[in-house]
């Protein structure tokens, strides 16, 4: 199965939670004095906007760009007590030290607390915009590592073995019984992977060959392939490449593993549950894979489609409709535009001080008329070749 080999394929990860968290940590309780006025930083109360590590062809990223709020309470030279509101609306990865702005805004206002507006606007700022300007290495020591592979991870992978003839629909599979392996992995930053499949075909079928042997080593290529229908029962996909164990099975309805490849951290699985659903005409697939460490989230995207769903499509002629794809940081949900946004992230990184506002409205979304020509189309071609 695909790898990230040589770091080649672009990988990010979402921030914005842990921003929120050092913002909050860094910003409240800066303090200054001068000529008998004072001042100091309460508490952040707002972080809103993007964050992003990303790495491309080796090299790693910071993309982004937030608004920040916070409050602040201060004292006047003659003892008047102020309290107020300061806004920094643009914190991104190409705004330059000096160009940072405070807007402040004092509690009734009046002319008796000026000195603590100037007071913030000569001294406070400062320090705050010192505090700004090493976010961006800060948030690339941190996670950093979690979207480059480094090492033996990044080398290419074996290739999956090629077909031989499939054994006989009974046969057994090779092992079953103990769980997951005792070796306890080390912390591992992950996140989740949600798709969804629609295919024409039933329910039975779809849930028959994902758990059938005989048929999983017919769209796995690979007679090594052993899995069983049965709760507790270790599996073994694409000659190891794929391994874990069945947690639950719901008879033409629901299928939960233990999953990892082998090209993850020792002892780190993901659970992956894929809910089956008959429609009319059709069966829907919904998996939910929790667990998948951030730096491999599209390649492993990329293994359900082109090792999944390709290969049954075209080994059982299971004409597939229209999918889904989105995926889910361990605090929310990324948003249905993703690949919108990261469209519109490569660019802003490749020119970085060209602003890119927008994006396209779902592309790659097929409008009624054009889905039905692209199924009439794929139906007609299936069965001129029966």
């Amino acid at each position: 199965m695909s790898r990230n080999v040589n770091n080649w394929h672009w990988v990010d990860k979402n921030c914005i939670n842990w921003a929120k968290t050092y913002f909050e940590t860094e910003l409240s309780g800066v303090t200054a004095e001068a000529n008998g006025a004072s001042v100091k930083t309460l508490a952040v109360t707002s972080v809103t906007g993007d964050v992003d590590v990303n790495q491309r062809k080796g090299k790693i990223i910071t993309i982004f760009d937030v608004a920040i709020s916070m409050t602040f309470e201060g004292t006047t030279a003659d003892g008047t007590a102020v309290t107020g509101k300061i806004e920094i609306p643009e914190v991104a990865h190409d705004t330059d030290e000096d160009d940072y702005v405070f807007d402040v805004s004092i509690d009734a206002d009046s002319s008796a607390k000026q000195p603590v507006r100037d007071l913030i606007r000569k001294s406070l700022a400062p320090l705050l915009r010192k505090k700004l300007s090493v976010f961006a290495a800060d948030l690339i020591k941190v996670h950093g590592k979690d979207v480059q592979i480094e090492g033996e991870m990044s080398k290419p992978s074996t290739p999956v073995p090629t077909p031989t003839p499939s054994p006989a629909p009974g046969a057994k599979a090779a092992s079953s019984g103990a769980s997951t392996p005792t070796a306890a992995p080390g912390a591992v930053n992950t996140t989740t992977l949600e798709d969804t499949v629609e295919l024409q075909a039933s329910a039975h079928d779809i849930y028959d060959v994902l758990l059938n042997q005989a048929k999983v080593q017919i769209w796995t290529r690979s007679n090594k392939s052993t899995i069983v229908a049965k709760v507790g029962t270790k599996f073994s996909l694409f000659g190891g490449s794929v391994t874990g164990e069945i947690k639950e099975l719901v008879e033409d309805k629901k299928i939960v593993q233990s999953w990892r490849q082998s090209s993850w951290p020792a002892g780190h699985f993901s659970t992956v549950t894929m809910d089956i659903t008959q429609n009319t005409n059709s069966t829907g697939i919904k998996v939910t894979q929790e667990g998948v460490p951030i730096g491999d989230l599209d390649i492993t995207r990329q293994n359900w489609s082109n090792y999944y769903w390709a290969e049954i499509k075209r080994t059982f002629g299971y004409v597939g409709l229209v999918t889904t794809s989105t995926t889910m940081s361990n605090d929310a949900k990324k948003s249905q535009s993703q690949s919108d946004k990261k469209q519109k992230r490569r660019r802003r990184t490749d020119s970085k001080k060209k602003r890119t506002t927008g994006g396209g409205a779902g592309a790659g979304v097929y409008t009624g008329a054009g889905l039905a020509v692209l199924t009439a189309f794929a139906l007609g071609f299936w069965f001129s070749k029966k």
